[in-house]
């Protein structure tokens, strides 16, 4: 029991640090490298204009994604004015639920503080988890409603009450409101297994489910209403080439069903032969550090099916129906992205956390896995700081690296199992804050868009023009009035305003703008052409490319 309760502790410390870790990237701006300016434009809209039913990017009406995630971040950005804190903070706050609600499910599963602690352990050290709550998309706001609807239809399954069915609704809907009706596929498939298996198919056609189901779709009425304000009762707009276009027919049918089977407004042109493993590969990556524990517990679980208590193969049938369901959904699908998956990673950790507990007091040879990937990693990382940081940047990073090494030598004498939690933790921790600070503050000096943003923010009255130039950090960031333009004749009719190009467009183009004059220049490029090149200044030199802010004048 001593035993127990000082891995505990160890465990609420490591958890800590692996909210801390996660937290550093609220404070640093976002960048073109993630989708957070994109989306962030949207909410800005709402916010500037009150109005909280049109979804508008870049002056255009937008169908892609439901309401719910653009309203929470407009509401963020009126309390906290418009910048990356505010746009990160409530999907930063939602992936917090999701590992509060990842601790509550392991619980009520296994009824092992422990092992509920491991599990929210592991669902906080996942890398694409801990990175998906900096890139903010659906998918962080999707694990605090996705988890939370999880356990309450669990508990209602369990035993009828009016506040399992309302909280269950409640965060159903928000998912509805989210994602969109495919939603309901995870939230409902590691039940709808359990039930297969207990044999009670009979609560498919119910009426305390029938109802439940009902009643999460009345919830999420907000978001069909603004989808029909929007759209619906504007045929006239043009909207992925087509007019008479139905945002309630996107919502129900074109938004899901039009991705999954290739046939929507949105869709794969060229899949990539063998899509199918496409998420296969990806978890190895994306679940790390524990990539490599989930599998071994999956067939350490069905080797030994039969000698499981009965809660504890129901558990296990819920659990891998709420991953595999998915992810083969997932996988089938011609339209993927590598973060559709993070929505199933919370089951993934339970299974895996139940699994290594379970083996606590052995020598399992995937504790020496863990460890040694644990150290690994940490190598890796001082050849990183070594040979992209510099100053006191340096000195920072060869500190922690170091108290890490020290931390880990102290502790070398623990038993395999603590080892292979704790290294892994550390080391995916100190990877968080790197990759957080090499985007967000070292690339963030060569994002051309940000860097134009704050010099035609210097006179926010007069307007700027995106010039064929693509920016979601200019439209973001910048506090002038922003147009979006690909040739003269699109440009707004002011008496003034900045237009923001490349130099290389300018020098073909200028020739057509009568008045106008370069009053500032940018240096920057694309993620991809200056995080290679960090090592070397000649290189990177050699990427960058010049980007003018021209003042034009009718």
């Amino acid at each position: 029991m001593e035993y127990l309760t000082k891995f505990d502790r160890l465990l609420k410390n490591l958890i800590v640090l692996a909210i801390i870790a996660t937290a550093v990237g609220l404070f640093f701006p976002m960048t073109s490298t993630s989708f957070g300016p994109y989306y962030g434009s949207i909410a800005k809209h709402i916010a500037q204009t009150n109005d909280w039913t049109d979804l508008v990017l870049s002056n255009q009406d937008w169908l892609d994604k439901p309401h719910f995630p653009f309203w929470i971040s407009a509401l963020s950005f009126k309390i906290f004015g418009i910048n990356s804190f505010a746009y990160i903070l409530p999907g930063f706050l939602f992936h917090l639920l999701g590992a509060i609600y990842t601790y509550r499910l392991s619980n009520l599963l296994y009824k092992n503080n422990t092992v509920s602690l491991l599990a929210t352990l592991i669902y906080l050290s996942i890398f694409h988890l801990m990175f998906s709550a900096n890139d903010i998309r659906a998918e962080a706001y999707l694990l605090g409603q996705i988890m939370p609807a999880v356990y309450y239809w669990l508990c209602y399954d369990r035993k009828f009450s009016w506040s399992n069915l309302i909280l269950g609704s409640f965060f159903t809907a928000l998912a509805l409101m989210t994602k969109g009706v495919f939603v309901v596929i995870t939230i409902v498939s590691g039940l709808f297994c359990v039930w297969v298996y207990t044999k009670r198919l009979i609560n498919v056609v119910h009426p305390k489910w029938i109802g439940a189901l009902v009643l999460s779709f009345i919830l999420a009425l907000p978001e069909v209403v603004a989808l029909y304000i929007q759209f619906d009762l504007h045929p006239e707009k043009i909207i992925f080439g087509h007019n008479h276009v139905s945002g309630i027919r996107w919502f129900f049918v074109d938004s899901q069903f039009g991705r999954f089977f290739n046939t929507g407004y949105i869709y794969s042109t060229n899949p990539p032969a063998f899509h199918q493993v496409f998420f296969v590969h990806t978890f190895l990556w994306a679940f790390l550090p524990w990539s490599l524990v989930y599998p071994t517990a999956i067939y350490a679980f069905i080797r030994k099916f039969k000698t499981l208590t009965s809660s504890d193969k129901q558990a296990l049938i819920f659990l891998l129906g709420y991953f595999w369901v998915s992810f083969v959904m997932f996988s089938v699908t011609s339209f993927q992205v590598d973060h559709y998956t993070n929505i199933i990673f919370p089951f993934a950790a339970i299974l895996s956390a139940k699994f290594l507990y379970d083996l606590s007091a052995t020598n399992h040879k995937i504790f020496a896995v863990q460890s040694y990937l644990g150290i690994i990693m940490l190598v890796l990382l001082a050849v990183v700081i070594g040979a992209v940081f510099k100053g006191w940047m340096l000195g920072l990073f060869v500190t922690l690296e170091i108290l890490l090494i020290i931390y880990v030598i102290k502790n070398f004498g623990q038993i395999p199992f603590v080892k292979a939690i704790l290294i892994p933790s550390l080391a995916i921790c100190l990877t968080m804050v790197i990759y957080a600070t090499l985007i967000g503050n070292i690339y963030a000096k060569y994002d051309s868009g940000i860097l134009a943003a704050q010099i035609t923010s210097k006179h926010p009255e007069i307007a700027v023009v995106d010039y064929r130039f693509d920016s979601r950090t200019l439209e973001f960031y910048a506090h002038n009035q922003y147009f979006k333009s690909d040739s003269p004749d699109q440009n707004p009719a002011l008496k003034s305003y900045y237009l923001v190009t490349s130099d290389k467009i300018w020098q073909e183009q200028k020739a057509q703008f009568a008045n106008a004059q370069i009053v500032a220049e940018v240096q920057g490029n694309t993620s991809d052409k200056i995080l290679p090149n960090l090592w070397s200044n000649a290189k990177l030199q050699e990427n960058l490319e010049r980007y003018d802010i021209i003042l034009v004048k009718n």
